[in-house]
């Protein structure tokens, strides 16, 4: 009795895929057919339509993918990939960040030399200091390309406003997360460049005094301001960026793909899902006896209306009937869009090893508050706001400027109710984006690369002052 019950159990499992493929024979086939396999993996890793549906069902790294995405998201040039690069270079962090903290000490006595002892007595340690720093840089180039793109293709407007939202947190995680890691070398680099940064926050009106004190954790950067430092970069950050991360990548899978579709396929563009028992019954009909991907009538109704479905489930068909199909031009996740992704992981982790190898991570004299070097720069991706700063107020440049731009991207989709995504119905949006845009680029770049001792002009050409 038992036995005709695990043999109907399994009869039921595998009736997921249809006889008419064979299973075929060797050790390593009959390992996948054993119950310690099956308990781990779900169902057969078979190369058909259904077999690539139930692999992402099944799978909890899959499962982040949805199960079809539209032909066009496969382009490079849809998305140029950049939200899963940033992806990437934070892992690489992550994996490269551990490694780092096992030879690290955060207090001031001890963080020089371990910094010096990395270069010259730890196994591999310069490089993977190398690539920690560099996958740092990029990562903030990478999400502020992420977040132009987004906004030039319109693909913050409804209904992916929150997700913009959560994009500008991202940003703002990012700079902090690159921000705080900056000052544990304990060189002079690395001390007066949190100097000048920390020291905008004195300009916070009302709050400046205690955020700097909580900050800061003293009257100048010390060892209590080292230890927060600490804290923030390897804890408090990394979770509340992965947090961002997890949300920002759901939204997208519940709002939709940024593309522009017609009544036909599984992603056309619309504001609703089906709700319905009804249609959320007919929506798991997924397939039939010829194990092509089918669109049953009220999934279709839905589609012709301009609604979104969502794939729920497989099922098998119990009888074959002739139907009208709509045409379908979505593809399976796994293999077409996740061997893009994993060619663009190795790409991605290519570049940062390349640039390890090529470039060392700079380490200069260890800090000392009481000897100033020229010129006393901040972070690169801050270096803006110096410059800034030398022209205008610094409440003005160092406070209210940064904080209106970032609250101003923030509400942009609750502010902007124009409808169309395409540019040429945008004209004015995209003009005032495009003049923010490149007048902090232009700042960027005159304070990185024109400033020298006593921020005076300097061309680049004569002295090189850029600190990375």
């Amino acid at each position: 009795m038992i036995d005709q019950e695990a043999a109907s159990g399994e009869q039921i499992r595998d009736g997921l895929e249809p006889d008419v493929y064979p299973v075929a024979e060797g050790r390593w086939q009959r390992l996948k057919h054993t119950d310690a396999w099956r308990s781990m993996f779900r169902h057969p890793q078979l190369d058909t339509p259904r077999g690539r549906a139930l692999q992402g069902f099944s799978n909890v790294f899959l499962h982040v993918y949805p199960v079809k995405v539209p032909r066009r998201v496969l382009r490079l040039r849809y998305s140029w990939r950049l939200g899963f690069i940033a992806t990437v270079l934070f892992w690489i962090l992550v994996v490269t960040g551990v490694y780092l903290m096992f030879f690290y000490t955060p207090s001031v006595t001890a963080a020089y030399g371990d910094m010096q002892q990395l270069r010259t007595g730890i196994g591999f340690g310069q490089l993977i200091r190398n690539v920690h720093r560099w996958s740092a840089h990029l990562m903030v180039l990478v999400v502020v390309l992420h977040l132009v793109r987004v906004f030039f293709a319109g693909a913050y407007k409804k209904p992916r406003e929150f997700n913009w939202v959560i994009g500008i947190g991202l940003l703002a995680v990012t700079l902090g997360f690159s921000f705080t890691g900056y000052l544990l070398p304990w060189d002079q680099l690395s001390y007066w460049a949190v100097t000048v940064g920390t020291n905008l926050v004195n300009y916070v009106p009302i709050f400046g005094g205690i955020l700097t004190d909580l900050l800061i954790g003293g009257p100048q950067i010390g060892q209590p301001t080292l230890q927060r430092f600490y804290a923030l970069h390897v804890a408090v950050l990394p979770l509340l960026l992965a947090l961002f991360l997890m949300v920002h990548i759901w939204r997208v899978r519940k709002d939709g793909f940024a593309v522009r579709r017609g009544a036909a396929g599984a992603f056309a563009e619309g504001a609703n899902e089906l709700v319905g028992s009804e249609s959320a019954a007919d929506a798991t009909d997924a397939t039939d006896a010829t194990d092509e991907p089918a669109i049953p009538a009220a999934t279709a109704l839905a589609l012709a209306n301009g609604d979104r479905v969502r794939l729920l489930g497989v099922v098998d068909r119990e009888s074959v009937t002739a139907e009208e199909r709509l045409t379908d031009d979505t593809v399976f996740a796994w293999p077409h869009l996740i061997v893009r992704h994993v060619v663009v992981a190795l790409g991605t982790i290519a570049t940062v090893l390349a640039l390890g190898v090529a470039f060392a991570a700079p380490l200069r004299d260890i800090a000392n508050p009481n000897l100033t070097p020229e010129p006393a720069k901040a972070p690169w991706y801050f270096v803006g706001l110096q410059e800034l700063l030398s022209h205008f107020d610094p409440l003005i440049a160092g406070i209210f400027v940064p904080a209106g731009v970032l609250l101003t991207l923030a509400f942009l989709p609750y502010f902007d109710k124009n409808p169309h995504t395409e540019s040429k119905y945008r004209k004015v949006a995209i003009s005032v984006f495009a003049t923010i845009l490149v007048i902090a680029v232009v700042l960027t770049v005159i304070g990185a690369l024109f400033r020298g001792p006593g921020w005076k002009f300097v061309p680049p050409w004569q002295h090189s002052y850029l600190e990375m």
